[in-house]
C-alpha cells in the first residue's frame, strides 16, 4: 500500500477553507510539547528547558481547539514551545506546500506580544537549517502568522557557496528539506527586556499548510540552464514579479510612475518635520530633547515636537562580492577587488551618467512623500547637505595604536585610558562630513561607534588585566587595586592569589580566579565604560556644543553597566533592536526617565526574487511586511522614552552577498531603485498620525 504523508496521517482528512490542517488540536497530546529556549551563539538550535514558567493548556473555543500558552520565566533568552513530529515519526512532512500558517491571538489586554514560528532540519555536519517568521500583536488581536519555507533537495546539482541564503531549490542555510522537518517551534523574545509585564499569554490555533509546492521555479539540476542566475541589473533571473526591470527602457517607466505618485510634505509638518499642530516650545535653533505630557520628545530648531522617523544608509552603494563569474551575465565580472555595485550602475541607467546631480533632490521628494523626517546613520554627506531632511551621523574612529587585547568573549578595543584614544576622538571631528555638520541646524546629533562588542560584564577588565605592563588600562586597573587593598597580601586574601608585590601584579598576564576577582573585575569594567562615554560626550560638546550626543548604538542584550554608562553621558541613548515589537523594551541599567532612540530595526519577506529575509522575517507578502512595520512602530510610539526610530536600511543587500555573504531583503528600495510601495505607503500613514497617537497613548487607532 502506498505510504501516506505524515501530514495526512496526523490531521483530519479534510481541507479547511484557507489551507490543509497540519495538527488536529482536538486529539493532540499536549504532554509531548517541549518547553525550549534559544541561546547564543547560534540562535538556531532550541534548547529544552525545565521551568514552571512555560505552561500550555488545550482549550475549546467557538472556532475549535487552541493551545493556550503562558510564559512567565523572564530568565530565558527566547522562550517558546516545540511541537515534535507525530508520535512514531521522526519528522514532519511539509514538502507538498510552501507556507506554514497558524492563527495567533494575544490574550493580554495591555501589551503587545511577540510570536514567531520556526521550522528546522536536523544537524548535518556542523550546520542546522532553519527558517522563521514572526510579528507583534496588539492587545486582544488575532492574526494569521505565515511562514514561507523555501525548499531544497540536498542532492541538487547546482551549488552556491559563500552566501547566507541561496535561491529556492539550492541547498543553503535558509532552504529546508520539507520532508525532514524535525521541529515546529513557536517562540518569543526575552520577557525581561521586551515585555511590559515580564510575561506573555497567547493562543495558537488552526495550524495549517497553504499554497501547494510546485517546485523551486528554477532548473536547479541543470547547471547549463540555471547559470547565470543574476541578470545585468542584479536581479534573480528565474522569477518574475511586479515592477521587475526587464530592459533599460523600464527604468524611465518606473521613474515616471513614481513621480506621478509622489505626495507633498505632510500638511501638519514644518520644514524640519516637526509638528506644527502641536505646542510651541522654546526654540533654540538646534535639536534638543524635552519631556512633554509624560513622554520624551525631540524638539526641532523652531521649538516644535519632533519624533524622528528615519531610514539608515541612504547611499548609492550596496557593494557585492563577485565570488563566482558563472553567476552573472557577461559584462558583470572582473571588477576591482572582485566587488561591484549594481545599485550605482542602475542609478546611472535611471537618472543619467551624472545621476548625483538630480538624485539627492529626488531622494528628498521621496522622503517627504513617504513621511520620513530623518536621514539615519551611514548616509551620504551629499544627501545630508541638501537640507531637505534632518539627519543624524556618526563620528567615525579611525586609527589609534593603543588597544587592550582580545580575550574570550571580547574583541580587542582601543585603550581609553591612553592619550592616544583622546586624539583618535578629536581626529574623528576633522572628517569632511563632521566639519560640514558642526554648525548645521539640520544635524540632530552625533553617534560615536556602533554595536561595540563589550562582551560580558567583566570582559573588558579581563582584557585589561591580561595586557602587558606598559598598557595604560593595565596600569589604571592595578592602581585601582592598590588604592583599594593597599598591600598585595590583602589582594591575595581576596583573590586567592600569591602575588609578591604590586609590580608582580602589573607584570602578570594570567587571569585570576573569576569568582573571587569578580567584584574588582566588574568595578574596572564600569570604570572603563564610564571613561569611554565621558570622553565621547566631551568630544562632541567641545566640537559642537549645540548638538546632541547620541551614544554608541548599543545592541547588547544584557549589559546593565554599559546602559548605565551610556545613559549617564549621552543626551539620547541609541539602541539597535531587531525585534517584532519594542512596546515593552526595558534594558537593565537603563534609567526609566532617559530618552532612547531605536537606531536600527527592520522586517523583510521573500516575495520578489530575494533569498534572505532575516533578521526579522514577517510573513509572505509585502502587505504582511507593511503590517508588521506598523505594529513595530505602534509599540515604539507608545513607549514614553523613545524619541525616534530609524529603519535599516535604504537598499536591499545584493543577492550575491556583501563581504560576509549577508544578502538580506530588508531595503526600502530594491537593487533597481524601485520602492517597495506597500512599505512606503505604511510609513506615510504612520507619520501622518504618529504625533497625536503618541500623545493619546492608546493601542486603538482609526488608521491601521
Amino acid at each position: 500500500m502506498k505510504r501516506m504523508s505524515i501530514a495526512a496521517v496526523f490531521c483530519s482528512a479534510f481541507v479547511l477553507a484557507g489551507g490543509t490542517p497540519l495538527v488536529n488540536l482536538e486529539t493532540y497530546d499536549i504532554s509531548r510539547i517541549v518547553p525550549v529556549d534559544f541561546t547564543a551563539p547560534l540562535w538556531v538550535t532550541p534548547k529544552p528547558v525545565k521551568t514552571d514558567g512555560i505552561k500550555v493548556e488545550k482549550v475549546k473555543t467557538e472556532n475549535g481547539f487552541a493551545l493556550d500558552v503562558r510564559i512567565t520565566d523572564d530568565t530565558l533568552l527566547n522562550p517558546g514551545i516545540l511541537l515534535p513530529p507525530p508520535k512514531g515519526e521522526l519528522y514532519w512532512d511539509l514538502s507538498r506546500y510552501q507556507h506554514l500558517c497558524a492563527d495567533i491571538e494575544n490574550m493580554d489586554d495591555d501589551q503587545q506580544v511577540i510570536v514567531s514560528i520556526r521550522v528546522t532540519n536536523p544537524l548535518v555536519g556542523k550546520r542546522q537549517v532553519a527558517n522563521n517568521s514572526g510579528f507583534g500583536l496588539n492587545p486582544k488581536e488575532k492574526r494569521t502568522l505565515k511562514l514561507y519555507y523555501p525548499q531544497a533537495d540536498e542532492f541538487a546539482k547546482c551549488r552556491i557557496d559563500g552566501l547566507r541564503a541561496t535561491p529556492p531549490g539550492i541547498p543553503g542555510l535558509k532552504n529546508i528539506d520539507g520532508r525532514r522537518v524535525d521541529a515546529i517551534i513557536f517562540w518569543g523574545h526575552n520577557l525581561a527586556v521586551y515585555s511590559r509585564k515580564h510575561s506573555a499569554h497567547y493562543r495558537i490555533s488552526n495550524i495549517r499548510l497553504e499554497k501547494p509546492y510546485t517546485g523551486p521555479g528554477a532548473p536547479v539540476n541543470d547547471p547549463a540552464r540555471f547559470y547565470p542566475f543574476i541578470d545585468r541589473y542584479g536581479q534573480y533571473v528565474h522569477q518574475d514579479w511586479p515592477d521587475k526591470i526587464h530592459s533599460d527602457a523600464d527604468f524611465a517607466k518606473r521613474l515616471d510612475k513614481e513621480k506621478r505618485s509622489l505626495k507633498p510634505r505632510i500638511a501638519e509638518w514644518n520644514k524640519w518635520g516637526g509638528w506644527m499642530k502641536g505646542p510651541q516650545l522654546k526654540a533654540t535653533g538646534f535639536f534638543r530633547t524635552e519631556k512633554y505630557q509624560g513622554k520624551w520628545f525631540l524638539v526641532d530648531p523652531d521649538g516644535r515636537l519632533f519624533f524622528s522617523h528615519g531610514i539608515n544608509a541612504i547611499t548609492p552603494n550596496a557593494w557585492g562580492r563577485e565570488r563566482d563569474p558563472k553567476w552573472y551575465e557577461t559584462g558583470k565580472i572582473g571588477r576591482k577587488n572582485y566587488n561591484f555595485n549594481f545599485i550605482n550602475d542602475n542609478l546611472k541607467r535611471k537618472y543619467g551618467a551624472d545621476y548625483q546631480k538630480v538624485y539627492w533632490d529626488f531622494v528628498g521628494k521621496r522622503l517627504q512623500s513617504w513621511g520620513i523626517n530623518t536621514i539615519g546613520n551611514w548616509s551620504c554627506t551629499e544627501v545630508q547637505q541638501k537640507h531637505h531632511t534632518p539627519y543624524a551621523m556618526e563620528l567615525r574612529l579611525v586609527g589609534g595604536k593603543k588597544w587592550i587585547p582580545k580575550v574570550e568573549g571580547f574583541r580587542k578595543f582601543r585603550d581609553v585610558f591612553d592619550p592616544d584614544f583622546e586624539q583618535v576622538l578629536r581626529n574623528s571631528t576633522k572628517a569632511a562630513a563632521a566639519v560640514a555638520a558642526k554648525n548645521d541646524p539640520w544635524c540632530i546629533g552625533f553617534f560615536i561607534c556602533n554595536e561595540i562588542a563589550w562582551g560580558d560584564r567583566t570582559a573588558i577588565a579581563r582584557s585589561a588585566f591580561s595586557a602587558p605592563a606598559d598598557n595604560a588600562s593595565k596600569k589604571e586597573f592595578v592602581e585601582m587595586l592598590e588604592i583599594k587593598y593597599i598591600t598585595a597580601a590583602a589582594l591575595n586574601r581576596k583573590w586567592g592569589s600569591n602575588y609578591k608585590n604590586w609590580n608582580e601584579v602589573l607584570n602578570s598576564t594570567t587571569l585570576p580566579d573569576p569568582e573571587k576577582s569578580f567584584e574588582d573585575m566588574l568595578a574596572f569594567n564600569m570604570h572603563f565604560l564610564d571613561r569611554f562615554y565621558f570622553l565621547c560626550r566631551k568630544t562632541v560638546k567641545e566640537f559642537s556644543p549645540n548638538h546632541l550626543y547620541l551614544g554608541s548604538r548599543l545592541h547588547l542584550f544584557w549589559h546593565p553597566e554599559a546602559y548605565a554608562a551610556a545613559a549617564k553621558y549621552a543626551d539620547v541613548v541609541s539602541r539597535n533592536i531587531y525585534s517584532w515589537s519594542m512596546d515593552g523594551f526595558r534594558a537593565s541599567g537603563l534609567p526609566k526617565d532617559k530618552p532612547i532612540m531605536i537606531t536600527e530595526f527592520h522586517v523583510g519577506v521573500l516575495d520578489r526574487g530575494t533569498f534572505n529575509a532575516d533578521m526579522r522575517p514577517a510573513g509572505v507578502t509585502q502587505d504582511d511586511r507593511a503590517h508588521a512595520y506598523l505594529r513595530i512602530m505602534q509599540g515604539i510610539l507608545l513607549h514614553p522614552q523613545v524619541v525616534g526610530a530609524h529603519y535599516f536600511c535604504w537598499n536591499n543587500q545584493p543577492l550575491t552577498g556583501r563581504f560576509d555573504g549577508e544578502n538580506l531583503a530588508i531595503g526600502v528600495i530594491d537593487c533597481c531603485d524601485t520602492p517597495f510601495w506597500e512599505l512606503t505607503a505604511m510609513m506615510r500613514k504612520i507619520s501622518e498620525n504618529m504625533m497625536q497617537y503618541r500623545l493619546d497613548g492608546k493601542y486603538e487607532c482609526g488608521w491601521d
